[in-house]
């Protein structure tokens, strides 16, 4: 089905198969995989990664993300095509074989997988999530692709980029071919980002060890084209600048990671010269998809990313459930409103910013 059907790179089975070696246990979680048939024939039509979360006081079924996936989606058998009157169906048939659990919660659903309806998003009472993803079709020459893909702001920084990286020395990019230099460039990518979130004071998924272990494992076994985990990093005169994670299926490239150097790099805008290298790398791959991810942040429109509607589904199975789901949405709905008054959300986020500039300083200090 992963071959022949339709997915995105999130639910290829060694990026699923790693989410289950490293963080399941971790997480508290078990893998549930449905397996959605015909009726009548019996013919397997879809696979459902889910998995369930037990803590003291409540279980809840979620999309098999664990914080690492930014897309949640089915494998699709080749050919299929879920009509939107038959969301109420599926829903039904989802929950026949799902285990005990106060409630469901599925993010960051796609409204469409490779052009047809994501089967996700026509379940009854899903909603709108928070989340916006961007992303842009690329094609032609890969030589001029970021050019024309680049607005002028973009373009400029680009150019002042490669100019002071010039200045400091010979530049280089590298995808990781081998595992030393995919030891190399994960070693480089955790360090920078671990010193960006500390300076920004925003929690860090990656500077937990079974997260560290997940990403280098993922990569590892994608070596040699064996999976969709690709690892890059931008070089002067021999030091890392900037890196990136990335994972690939069929003609999509999802960024899932990118990491830049600060101090005297921060002038040479690391980050961006990364994604124009990527980007170029991806059209000579014959890529014609860039998936720029979940979040908002200035580069995407700046290299014609487009925004797209993400949904959101939350279904409470039991009284508590109910409880539970309904504190949720009002959360949903008060950052909402936050971030629909930019001065207020700035605020706020600065104060939370120096909270845990505070409690990370607080914390090295008792340790």
């Amino acid at each position: 089905m992963q071959s022949s059907g339709r997915a995105t790179a999130f639910q290829h089975y060694d990026w699923m198969r790693a989410i289950a070696d490293h963080l399941t246990q971790p997480a508290g979680a078990d893998v549930l995989v449905i397996e959605i048939c015909d009726r009548s024939t019996g013919e397997p039509l879809m696979l459902l990664p889910l998995c369930r979360i037990r803590r003291r006081s409540w279980q809840a079924i979620e999309f098999l993300s664990l914080g690492v996936s930014d897309l949640s989606a089915p494998v699709l058998a080749a050919g299929l095509s879920i009509a939107p009157e038959d969301g109420q169906a599926l829903w039904q048939a989802i929950c026949e074989v799902l285990p005990k659990a106060d409630f469901v919660i599925i993010d960051q659903i796609p409204a469409s997988i490779g052009g047809i309806p994501n089967p996700l998003a026509l379940l009854p009472q899903v909603s709108a999530s928070t989340m916006t993803s961007y992303d842009t079709p690329i094609d032609g020459d890969p030589e001029t692709i970021v050019a024309r893909l680049a607005n002028s702001q973009t373009r400029r920084i680009l150019k002042t980029s490669d100019r002071r990286m010039s200045e400091q020395g010979e530049i280089g990019f590298r995808h990781a071919s081998t595992p030393d230099e995919l030891d190399e460039l994960m070693h480089v990518m955790f360090e920078q980002r671990a010193e960006r979130f500390r300076e920004l004071g925003r929690y860090d998924l990656l500077a937990l060890p079974a997260v560290r272990d997940f990403y280098r494992n993922a990569a590892g076994t994608s070596l040699g084209g064996k999976g969709p985990a690709h690892v890059f990093g931008l070089s002067v005169d021999g030091e890392w600048i900037a890196t990136a994670y990335g994972l690939v299926h069929g003609s999509v490239f999802h960024l899932t990671v990118i990491t830049m150097a600060g101090g005297q790099w921060s002038a040479c805008s690391p980050g961006m010269a990364t994604i124009a290298r990527f980007i170029r790398w991806s059209r000579q791959n014959g890529i014609s998809t860039m998936d720029f991810s979940v979040g908002e942040a200035p580069y995407k429109p700046g290299f014609g990313g487009q925004p797209r509607q993400l949904f959101s589904l939350s279904r409470p199975m039991t009284a508590k459930g109910r409880l539970i789901v309904a504190s949720r949405r009002i959360a949903s709905r008060t950052k909402q409103e936050i971030k629909a008054r930019p001065a207020l959300f700035r605020r706020l986020r600065s104060m939370m910013q120096i909270g845990r500039r505070i409690g990370h300083s607080v914390g090295r200090w008792r340790g």
